[in-house]
């Protein structure tokens, strides 16, 4: 099980350069093209989730990526202070939870869980 930890500013204009990132790792626990896809577009949504819902932009996004046999762990924490609204007709957020396996959502933090499922 390895752990990669990648500090990003928390501005839009990085967020592709996320993507890429995520899936060349996600590549290496053997997804297929279109589990890589729900995985890039679970990235997009939560920054742009954390981005608009919180006021504070100072501090940067974390995303904490834990790879395991089956699958992937992802934590996106948001190091500015606050708490985050959620709505549940967001539409960020309902993308992210019809894509991935579990999401959990705590003070600043966005914890998304995607399996392969062979």
């Amino acid at each position: 099980m390895d752990n990669i930890l990648i500090t990003i500013p928390k501005k839009s204009k990085y967020i592709s350069t996320l993507r890429l990132t995520t899936s060349s790792i996600a590549s290496k626990i053997d997804f297929n093209i279109d589990s890589l896809e729900d995985i890039k577009m679970l990235i997009s949504e939560t920054c742009i989730f954390l981005i608009k819902n919180f006021e504070e932009n100072e501090k940067p996004l974390e995303i904490n990526y834990i790879l395991k046999e089956k699958g992937i762990e992802i934590s996106i924490t948001d190091k500015n202070i606050g708490k985050i609204e959620v709505d549940e007709e967001n539409m960020s957020i309902m993308i992210v939870k019809s894509l991935s396996d579990n999401v959990e959502i705590e003070e600043n933090k966005v914890t998304i869980t995607k399996n392969i499922y062979l």
